[in-house]
């Protein structure tokens, strides 16, 4: 009978408790001189590399559970609160091995005073950032987002005459301790950290039932105007989704239309694209209607 994962899991945890356990005995029974000099180091890397093969387990485990069976947020809750458990397990434990007590180290002044200097710092600024982000949740795992953070600026564009936001889109994947996992729309993982996240904008693509777009783009005065928006609407009315032109500025040699719509089931580039494919060829048109003189 095939065993389940679950099952399978806590007799490896156990297998690796005994393994420890074992490890710790045959370094009590080291000589006394050696026991003394090496006996508490060899202890603290037993710690370590028992806690780390727990960590694992529990972690691959965690993550074979299905989205739809817990929920993501409770499934995103679970993972980050038993990393945030094992990982101070495995520090304290690591503590005492080296000899240090406990008590000394919980509330020791010094301690205290080391970990409030530190929570500044990148690293506890990372952890607790972490735990913002799962209390609060601004997104889930699974869920399709855009961050907008001043730390990874994008150039200014030249074209389509507008400013557009240091963002950055995709998939989020995981949310651990330190970092947030994302596949952006690019097919590139992505590890931003936690202290960065929750400072940023994040727009939350997955919980908006539309998304509007729009963009511009610059026609030569050879074409005119109403003629343009008129023809323009008209071919644009058998898109999938509804898209309007708007008149929005001028030069000397070309006016400005943006066009604006909203979808449902669609990224942003691909309605772009069916929106230029229709207007190219009339611009062509046009244009060559203007040469010839008609």
């Amino acid at each position: 009978m095939r065993q389940s994962p679950w099952r399978r899991t806590g007799l490896l945890i156990g297998s690796t408790l005994i393994v420890g356990v074992v490890l710790t005995l045959l370094i009590r029974r080291l000589p006394p001189h050696l026991e003394k000099t090496y006996g508490d180091p060899l202890k603290a890397l037993v710690v370590l590399l028992i806690g780390g093969a727990i960590s694992y387990l529990l972690e691959r485990a965690l993550f074979r559970i299905p989205s739809d069976r817990l929920g993501s947020r409770q499934l995103t809750t679970l993972r980050f609160l038993v990393r945030l458990v094992l990982y101070l397990a495995i520090v304290l434990a690591f503590v005492a091995a080296l000899g240090v007590g406990l008590s000394s180290v919980v509330f020791g002044s010094a301690f205290i005073t080391v970990i409030i200097g530190l929570a500044g710092q990148s690293f506890f600024g990372n952890l607790i950032a972490g735990i913002g982000l799962v209390l609060f949740h601004p997104f889930e795992v699974g869920d399709h987002i855009v961050f907008v953070a001043w730390q990874y600026p994008l150039l200014m564009p030249s074209f389509p005459h507008e400013a557009m936001k240091p963002g950055y889109s995709g998939l989020v994947t995981d949310i651990n301790l330190m970092y947030t996992s994302l596949i952006t729309d690019d097919g590139t993982p992505m590890m931003i950290p936690n202290g960065i996240i929750i400072q940023s904008a994040i727009h939350n693509l997955s919980r908006r039932p539309v998304q509007r777009f729009h963009f511009r783009f610059d026609v030569a005065w050879t074409i005119d105007p109403e003629t343009f928006l008129a023809q323009g609407a008209e071919r644009l009315r058998h898109l999938p989704f509804a898209v309007s032109l708007q008149f929005v500025d001028l030069t000397p040699n070309s006016f400005s239309v943006v066009a604006r719509g909203e979808l449902t089931d669609m990224t942003e580039e691909v309605a772009r694209h069916l929106v230029m494919s229709q207007l190219a060829p009339l611009i062509q048109a046009l244009t060559a209607e203007t040469a010839s003189g008609r």
